[in-house]
């Protein structure tokens, strides 16, 4: 499964969503019309108006304008208001649905149970560790995920999932999740339930006036009183008539976006875990009993097409937004018996089952993948079983301090402060006398306590604590977090240079909160996407610092930079000529190659790994550049090996 031509095809599916909601908006539109043709011609059935559909638009042609403009505005604004209300991330959504936040330093274990699951997907995948929800009034088994980037992603889970799934299978279900976060279907996702939102308003509308007179109960006598309550009842009922269009609307639009994404990422979940039972076993209880899918919130009809399964959805396979249970269990598991439903159905629902096969293999040493063009290509948006596993060894090898700090929102910006301390010693008493002046004696105190614990682990592991931090930070208000990245850049500052793995730190601290602060900003893509011959002096600039990173032999980085270039522009690439400052230069050259469209980002990163991989040695450096570089891609990268390829 590529990523780059699973982003090629999601921006094709955007193209049918955009015409599917013009069908689905013209329908709403010309139904509207109808109705209001038929009120119309019954008030002025005594003055004899022809009923004609071509007579009655002649005769009113300016109620047609008016009905056609007044629905167009009504579906507008209710798009703009549901994406505003999506503006702050994916956590807005779960709350919408009953979601609590999950503390990271929960004693209660099946939430802690989760939580770890949750971190070890997140170091295995190289992002920011989501924030972590449950939906407490769901006793069904369900789970979504929500957001516009990793910097905003939430994962969502039923209360249900919690109390029924083992570990193995609450693993299957997350590893489904972080394969729509990963891949992007996440944010397309969200955009979804902002713009079919408009085409479900009316029906909303309609449902709104009917429960209001259901509660409501007219008093007084006399003609007036049951006129009112006919005209809400018809008004009512048409709303509800012309919204329902919409709703069958928007179910064929999210079938056509969401259902083959469904199969792929049952797929990628079990490429992640390498455990195909534990994800096929969560489904069997679904499938034992269909209702334990159901979400009995109010929105869940919005949030259909973004949960783990949602049943065969109105009439049929037509507008269901997955495929059938039973095909995704056997694509699973090809020998699988749907009789063997009964014994699930008949056991009781409880977190207790065998183990996987995995469950008595000793975690490798810290696995990363190789540099290659072939190997970095494939492992982008794909972690594999291996990395998950590794990432559950170093999780568990992290000091509890510093794991303790990076889930505490009050502890996490010193611990943030802690991982930029120099080691030089000059250089580190001016970041210390910094902190001291910005902040307090207390704070520098424990920043000075978290640097003696990150001095006894590798610098490897400097990124993973950032990640897992991301949470606790997203809690911060969003002026300390301004505060915080401009006291970063400071002290990386303090010894008058920054290296490369000072970039790589501080360029991913200022992207993901950035895109927490404005989640909605990483939506923004210019279009046309540029040409690749049009950033040949960004493409000079980032091989050029790439290079740099792993020769101090001017001959060897510039062997390292041609070998690189001549993959990416075989024709007409420009000289080896390395930028002077490069900080502002590399972060300008980032941001432009962030609009290409995926096919050529995919090129792009195999030339940089044949840059890095051509003196046959990886340093720590350009592991983390490479992976910083893909970040700020938006094409997330597992932890590159920092060794001989």
């Amino acid at each position: 499964m590529n990523f780059f031509e699973q982003q090629r095809r999601a921006r094709q599916r955007t193209w049918v969503f955009v015409l599917l909601f013009t069908l689905a908006t013209l329908a709403v539109v010309a139904v509207t019309n109808v109705v209001a043709l038929a009120a119309i011609s019954i008030f002025l059935f005594k003055a004899q108006v022809p009923l004609t559909p071509s007579a009655w638009f002649a005769t009113h042609p300016q109620a047609l304008v008016w009905t056609s403009l007044g629905t167009l505005g009504a579906i507008g604004a209710a798009i703009l208001y549901r994406m505003a209300s999506l503006s702050s991330g994916g956590g807005a959504l779960a709350r919408e649905l009953g979601g609590v936040l999950v503390d990271h330093d929960t004693q209660d274990p099946t939430r802690r149970q989760l939580v770890n699951v949750v971190e070890e997907m997140a170091i295995a995948a190289g992002v920011p560790v989501p924030d972590v929800y449950v939906l407490e009034n769901e006793a069904g088994i369900n789970a979504f995920a929500a957001g516009f980037s990793t910097s905003d992603a939430a994962v969502a889970v039923t209360r249900g999932a919690l109390e029924s799934l083992t570990r193995d299978e609450l693993q299957g279900v997350i590893a489904h999740e972080f394969s729509h976060i990963l891949n992007g279907d996440m944010r397309l996702n969200t955009r979804l339930i902002g713009v079919t939102f408009g085409i479900l308003v009316i029906a909303l509308t309609g449902r709104l006036i009917l429960r209001g007179m259901a509660q409501t109960r007219v008093r007084g006598s006399g003609r007036s009183g049951g006129g009112v309550v006919v005209v809400a009842l018809a008004v009512g009922v048409a709303l509800t008539v012309v919204g329902y269009i919409g709703v069958l609307f928007a179910r064929l639009i999210k079938a056509a976006v969401s259902r083959s994404r469904e199969a792929l990422a049952d797929a990628s979940a079990v490429q992640f875990t390498r455990n195909p039972p534990g994800l096929a076993s969560a489904l069997k209880k679904i499938a034992a009993m269909p209702l334990r899918a159901t979400l009995t919130s109010a929105e869940s009809e919005e949030v259909s097409h973004m949960l783990i399964t949602d049943g065969e959805g109105l009439l049929g396979s037509l507008f269901a937004s997955h495929p059938p249970i039973i095909e995704r269990i056997r694509a699973l598991e090809p020998h699988f018996d749907p009789s063997e439903l009964e014994h699930v159905r008949l056991a009781p629902m409880t977190a207790a089952s065998p183990p996987s096969p995995l469950a008595h293999v000793a975690p490798p040493a810290l696995e990363h993948i190789p540099i290659s063009p072939l190997a970095v290509v494939a492992a982008v948006g794909n972690p594999g079983g291996g990395a998950l596993l590794a990432a559950a060894q170093q999780h568990a090898d992290m000091p509890g301090v510093l794991l303790d700090a990076a889930h505490s929102p009050q502890e996490a910006v010193g611990l943030v402060l802690a991982l930029v301390l120099s080691p030089d010693a000059d250089a580190r008493s001016r970041q210390l006398a910094s902190i001291r002046k910005l902040l307090n004696a207390d704070t520098t105190a424990r920043v000075e306590m978290f640097a003696k614990q990150l001095a006894r682990i590798g610098l490897g592991n400097r990124l993973p604590l950032l990640e897992l931090a991301f949470p606790a930070l997203r809690r911060r208000p969003a002026a300390q977090l301004r505060a915080l990245i401009a006291l970063v850049e400071e002290l990386l500052r303090a010894d008058g240079r920054i290296s490369v793995l000072d970039y790589a730190f501080s360029r991913l601290l200022r992207m993901q909160l950035g895109e927490a602060l404005a989640p909605r900003a990483t939506m923004r893509r210019p279009h046309p996407a540029p040409k690749l011959l049009a950033l040949r002096a960004e493409a000079q600039t980032l091989f050029s610092v790439m290079a740099l990173a792993g020769n101090d032999d001017l001959r060897q980085a510039r062997a390292a930079y041609d070998a690189g270039m001549r993959r990416l522009l075989p024709m007409g690439a420009p000289d080896y000529a390395p930028p002077e400052p490069w900080i502002d230069a590399l972060d300008q050259a980032l941001a432009r190659f962030d609009a290409l469209a995926p096919l050529i980002k995919q090129q792009l990163i195999e030339a940089l790994a044949l840059t890095v991989s051509q003196d046959q040695r990886v340093t720590l450096g350009e592991a983390e550049l490479l992976r910083t570089v893909c970040a700020a891609l938006h094409c997330p990268l597992p932890a590159v090996s920092p060794s001989a390829a």
